[in-house]
């Protein structure tokens, strides 16, 4: 069966992109998921149609997201849109830690440097050079990333972080103008506080955060889901390099 769309998603297995995964299968199309958490990743599974693909991959390795992204086209013949979520802080990525990642610049050794932009800029820079020749070929496609309000206005203690996000910004920026002309969309989500691992329930991050949210609490993974879905299924294609902070407002 056929179905409108053939969504392929990066970074399914917690927080918002398991909320993108599942607000996806609920409108009923086709996905697939990536994850380079293979066991949270299969914990998704009863709760999306039969025919899905979930793969273990890493978004870091070019030859991965290629891998992926061939295997796709395999079992579904097209994919007409990708949502990369894959990033975040490392240690939190990995272990499931959040406080290693919080600390100065200075800090920070030059190798963990490498590391948080690996994941967090060249993971978008892999999927997109992986996905985007299938989507010239169509003359058509939509790619939304998910950057984060670090990018755009900094973050004190995870300065690395902000910078690849801020890099993902530009990048997606400089894509639109590169391939919008030819079909293909691409827009960027910018998450603010949201109740995922990265604000466990009785952090002292969380009020320090809550403190520059104009709405007074933090956001919901289905939040941000809402509005990446839309921009990967729904919003028209003259909305193109474009950045939507999902961040609870100003302070």
């Amino acid at each position: 069966m056929v179905t409108e769309k053939v969504l392929l998603l990066v970074g399914a297995a917690h927080g918002i992109g398991r909320a993108i995964a599942l607000q996806a299968a609920e409108r009923g199309v086709q996905l697939a998921a990536c994850d380079i958490d293979g066991s949270a990743l299969e914990t998704l599974r009863p709760h999306l149609p039969v025919d899905v693909l979930l793969t273990e991959a890493d978004v870091t390795c070019l030859k991965s997201m290629q891998a992926f992204v061939n295997e796709t086209l395999v079992r579904f013949g097209r994919i007409d849109t990708v949502i990369c979520n894959a990033g975040g802080m490392i240690s939190l990525v990995h272990e499931g830690k959040v406080n290693a990642n919080i600390r100065q610049f200075q800090e920070i050794p030059p190798t963990d440097w490498k590391s948080i932009i690996d994941l967090n800029l060249y993971g978008a820079l892999n999927i997109a050079n992986a996905v985007i020749p299938t989507m010239l070929d169509r003359g058509d496609g939509r790619i939304v990333f998910v950057s984060s309000v670090s990018g755009l206005v900094g973050s004190a203690g995870l300065s690395v972080y902000a910078a690849a996000k801020g890099g993902v910004i530009a990048f997606a920026k400089s894509l639109a103008r590169e391939v919008s002309a030819k079909g293909i969309s691409i827009n960027t989500v910018a998450p603010g506080g949201i109740s995922t691992r990265a604000f466990p329930e009785g952090s002292p991050s969380i009020e320090k955060r809550l403190r520059s949210v104009a709405i007074g609490r933090l956001g919901t993974a289905e939040e941000v889901a809402n509005v990446a879905v839309y921009l990967a299924c729904d919003a028209p294609q003259y909305l193109t390099g474009e950045v939507i902070s999902v961040s609870g407002g100003p302070p």
